[in-house]
């Protein structure tokens, strides 16, 4: 019990007191109970007093020294004297009140018996069976009770089963019994005294074991106990006289080696090295194990003064932002995501954005700790695994003195039992507990997000959460949370990195001064109209021209900026990349109080699976009769207001509002199979985490205004293309969801939402804080919310062929883009023998199926290619190798300066159209197709080039001056034909040899409307 409550070798240290216990035993035996001579000697008393002094020097050292990593429990305190003195009690009882169970002593100096080893070790089994047997009646009472108590730690099974099956239970029944056998054998021979002065030494041995196998450090007050027991020892065998003087001097020998030769082979471990004012306390270097892992999970570096202990050959670094470890040469990210998935730590890594919010500059230092803890726990049972904050000399071995770490508990770090020894260090001052990251640290950058602080309780009631759910969508992205700034001022007088994404009624208020730093401003998705604009078009037009087109969240938006010739694209809104778990909330309170559930922690209840999600949430619907009312009625219905109501506990604090808008976020998460709504911020998150929303639009009467204004001013245009869309008396926008109690499937506009995502993550991963912290949460590679919105009957697989790195560009990626588009769900693969998946990364972050493969020409040519069509295996026929591959694979191919123009159906004819070179710019066929070398060789022949003659499908091949035409002049259009026109493809030389596409013109239509990754903007003005 001892060893389980508390630290291994505080409990062996109280253990040294078994002379003193023995001493103590015997001397009342005697004189109580035999009525003879107590037995004492000066001799004996003092060296026993050593034994004690030295044993409370090590007890009391690990008991103040916190930074040591040990636990002095109360209780393993109580269990390992009890232990102690049962085990002085049965030497005693063994020695001295039944001496006929062992053999006579011959005289004082305690010789060994006339009889062999043999014998003894038959008397001490014999001794050991009947100290069992006897102690099997208390045993069995104490298993009894156990068992009818139970164990949280065994489910589904009774303990007895358990250790008798478990490798742990049988290993403790065999080795305690051998070590028994031993020890009452050893009894045989010598006095009890003696006896419990060997364990003394065994138990010195035991402490130098277990300090450097557990990770538990003695420091160097606690050698100077360790020193003193053993002298005690040494006089003790001195007292008794039955050990000789050689024997004696061996003793001191042997512990005195044991003692300091790892103290002289790790002299700057104890706190020696550099001219350095000692600590004086034993922490081993990661060279004592064999596998560890040095934590940096900062977004800055350490500081130059903690980086007095390197990196050993056996560690990983594991650092969460690469410029933070750039003085290093290699270090390994992790997916924190991952790796605290089915832990307590798993809600707060997933919902960082809401954390980050609650605990600001202080959030950092609980992600180390997290990822310090998480380590230990993916790697319970491998006691050789061990961590350390970089830059610190302590290591720790298992979390057992973490476990009173509780994030949630408290806004404030200090009321989190946070762990402060994994930031302190044996070189620092006492009572820095930040010494490896010391505050200051967390001032090398700033990072802002736009948001309110407390507010006027007379306030409450028309605050809308959608402002603090917007604030969210940035938060995410950033690596905590020095600042928030008002949206107005957010760039003012301001050198920090900062995320806009916001609806601006009035205009950034800045200066000039304030362009120095656009480069950290990411003005990724921003609603204003023409008032607000014009305040601040100097501001906007220096940002678009240094950094990066304006990303805006309304159609109207962007229309206002071209008209200003200021480049900027329609973004969607961020909050499309919200992804939270959410929280469990108790369920005390229903309609129309559900908010005002509590968080509960995450250990409290299980998270619903999608199946076990049957509410229909409906928030601020501005028009309640369009909704059946069996729905709106239904048990099943919750509803919702978006505004933070008055009667909320601490509405007007800014950490009351943040617990609203994120109650509301948990409710959609884990609650909601349908969200019915007439908020943006409430739709557009809701879809972000993967629900149906069912958006109920407004009336151009004022009564039927959405609940943040009208509708038709522009604010929300093109957002709603995301959602089902019902409107009363409107046609095309009627209800068909019946009362909902069915499956309610997502609309189309998901592949639309996706895209939007897609163009974020292009934009934000620009930031290495912010493509960091993205690796470092989970949040890519994006999980579609359309990989389940299938379309059957269009084409599934999609081959480019890139036979050098040349090939790769903008214009490559708009040619795949432009498949995607039209076929988010299909299947792109690209055969090149120089290029790698990294390459096209991008597409696989954003949750597209793209794969690159590498090819063997020779293992595509068949016999029959070669009499038939003169092909030679060292030069095939020009053109010949993406027809060789479709015959493998089937599908379509695309040359890169294809671009598709709409949706391909699957029973597509089988067809080729050539480029003017003679290659092919678009081909259908299927596997195995026998007709793919004939249709090639007869229009070579026959210089059909440029043609679909002959198919009912139709690619428009442009020639070279065609294709300038179609970039550059806006009264230039394609030509009208018959058929349906499927693709179009550019001249190869006249595409590549323009920078820019002008505005307005067909190419513009095509190539630069039809993207996914619509922040790469290749067009300019007239």
């Amino acid at each position: 019990m001892g060893f389980a409550l508390g630290s291994a070798s505080v409990v062996q240290v109280i253990k040294l007191m078994e002379p003193i216990e023995t001493l103590f035993l015997t001397a009342l035996a005697n004189i109580t109970i035999l009525k003879v001579s107590h037995g004492l000697t000066l001799t004996k008393a003092l060296s026993v007093i050593i034994i004690v002094a030295g044993t409370t020097t090590m007890l009391l050292v690990q008991k103040s020294d916190s930074g040591l990593g040990h636990q002095v429990n109360f209780w393993s305190v109580f269990f390992a004297l009890c232990s102690g003195f049962a085990m002085a009690s049965r030497n005693v009882v063994m020695k001295v009140l039944l001496p006929t169970v062992t053999p006579p002593h011959k005289g004082r100096h305690e010789k060994h018996m006339s009889h062999g080893w043999k014998q003894t070790a038959v008397d001490g089994l014999f001794n050991y069976i009947s100290i069992t047997s006897a102690a099997a009646v208390p045993a069995t009472a104490f298993l009894i009770f156990a068992e009818i108590q139970g164990s949280s730690q065994i489910k589904d099974s009774i303990i007895s089963t358990w250790i008798i099956k478990s490798q742990v239970g049988t290993e403790a029944i065999v080795f305690h019994g051998l070590y028994n056998i031993a020890s009452i054998s050893v009894l045989c021979l010598i006095s009890a005294q003696s006896h419990s002065i060997l364990n003394v030494g065994k138990r010195i041995v035991n402490i130098l074991y277990v300090s450097i196998a557990f990770s538990e450090p003695i420091g160097f007050s606690g050698i100077i106990g360790l020193y003193t027991a053993a002298m005690g020892s040494i006089l003790y065998s001195f007292g008794v006289g039955g050990v000789t003087v050689f024997r004696g001097y061996f003793y001191v020998m042997v512990i005195g080696m044991m003692i300091s030769i790892p103290f002289l082979t790790n002299f700057e471990g104890y706190g020696f090295g550099e001219g350095e004012k000692a600590a004086w306390r034993w922490s081993p270097t990661m060279d004592d194990v064999s596998t560890g892992y040095a934590v940096w999970m900062f977004p800055f570096p350490p500081q130059a003064k903690n980086m007095k202990s390197p990196l050993s050959h056996d560690e990983t670094l594991i650092c969460a932002y690469s410029h933070a470890c750039e003085a290093f040469e290699d270090h390994t990210k992790i997916n924190l995501r991952d790796l605290t998935d089915g832990t307590y730590f798993h809600n707060y890594v997933r919902d960082h954005a809401y954390h980050k919010v609650r605990h600001m500059n202080d959030f950092p230092y609980h992600i180390q700790a997290i990822t310090l803890v998480a380590l230990l726990k993916s790697n319970h049972g491998n006691d050789n695994v061990c961590v350390r904050t970089l830059g610190g000399t302590k290591k720790f071995c298992n979390n057992t003195q973490f476990e009173s770490y509780d994030p949630y508990e408290s806004d404030e770090l200090s009321s989190t039992n946070y762990p402060y020894t994994l930031l302190s260090d044996s070189r620092s001052e006492d009572g820095d507990h930040f010494a490896l990251a010391p505050r200051e640290l967390m001032g090398a950058e700033k990072f802002a997000m736009w948001g309110v602080g407390d507010i006027e309780k007379r306030f409450c009631g028309y605050f809308n959460s959608g402002e603090d759910v917007q604030s969210y969508a940035g938060a995410a992205w950033l690596p905590f949370i020095s600042e928030i700034r008002d949206k107005l001022q957010a760039v003012r007088n301001y050198d920090g990195y900062y995320i806009g994404n916001a609806l601006m009624e009035a205009s950034l208020n800045t200066t000039e001064k304030d362009y120095e730093n656009a480069h950290k401003i990411s003005l990724v998705s921003i609603y204003s109209t023409e008032p607000g604009i014009k305040g601040m078009e100097s501001y906007i037009k220096n940002y678009t021209e240094s950094v990066h087109p304006f990303g805006c969240r309304s159609l109207l938006t962007e229309k206002l900026l071209k008209q200003r010739r200021i480049k900027s694209y329609f973004s969607a809104c961020l909050t499309l990349t919200t992804n939270m778990q959410g929280a469990i909330l108790e369920d005390q309170h229903t309609n129309p109080r559900y908010v005002a559930n509590e968080i509960l922690k995450p250990n409290t209840r299980r998270l619903p699976t999608p199946e076990q999600k049957t509410k229909m949430v409906f928030v601020d619907v501005t028009d309640p009769k369009v909704v059946p009312e069996s729905a709106w009625k239904s048990e099943n219905a919750i509803h919702l207001n978006a505004n933070v109501q008055d009667w909320y506990p601490n509405c007007s604090k800014k950490m009351g509002r943040y617990s609203y808008s994120y109650k509301l976020l948990s409710t959609y998460a884990n609650q909601a199979k349908v969200v019915v709504t007439s908020r943006i911020h409430v739709g557009l998150p809701a879809a972000a985490l993967g629900i149906p929303v069912i958006f109920v639009e407004g009336g151009p009467e004022r009564s039927n205004w959405l609940p943040g204004g009208a509708q038709r001013v522009g604010r929300v245009d093109g957002l709603l293309d995301v959602f089902h869309r019902v409107q009363r008396g409107v046609y095309g926008k009627n209800w068909t969801f019946g009362d909902l109690t069915g499956e309610v499937p997502h609309s189309d506009g998901v592949h639309l939402a996706d895209r939007y995502r897609a163009s974020f993550w292009n934009r934000l991963k620009k930031t290495h804080f912010y493509r960091d912290t993205s690796a470092l949460f989970g949040m890519t590679p994006f999980q579609r919310l359309g990989q389940k919105k299938i379309e059957t009957g269009f084409q599934e697989d999609f081959h480019f062929l890139f036979e050098s790195r040349s090939d790769l560009g903008w214009r490559t990626n708009r040619a795949i883009e432009h498949v995607f588009y039209f076929h988010p769900n299909c299947k792109v693969v690209v055969h090149s023998n120089q290029i790698t998946l990294t390459d096209l990364e991008i597409f696989v972050e954003t949750g597209y199926n793209l794969v690159v493969q590498p090819y063997n020409p020779d293992s595509l040519l068949k016999e029959e290619d070669f009499p038939f069509y003169k092909l030679r295996k060292d030069k095939p026929l020009q053109g010949s190798l993406p027809l060789l591959l479709l015959r493998k694979h089937g599908g379509i191919y695309l040359s890169k300066d294809t671009l598709l123009l709409q949706k391909i159906p699957a029973d597509l004819e089988e067809g080729l159209v050539l480029q003017e070179n003679g290659n092919p710019s678009l081909a259908k066929f299927d596997r195995e197709s026998k007709g793919f070398l004939s249709s090639l060789t007869s229009m070579r022949s026959k210089k059909r080039f440029e043609t679909s003659d002959g198919l009912s499908w139709r690619v428009q091949v442009l020639s070279d001056v065609d294709t300038v035409k179609c970039m550059e002049d806006i009264k230039w259009s394609l030509p009208d034909g018959l058929k349906e026109m499927i693709a179009v493809s550019l001249h190869p030389s006249s595409y590549a040899s323009t920078e820019t596409i002008k505005i307005d013109t067909k190419c513009y239509q095509f190539v630069e409307k039809l993207c996914i990754f619509c922040d790469e903007i290749h067009w300019d003005f007239n």
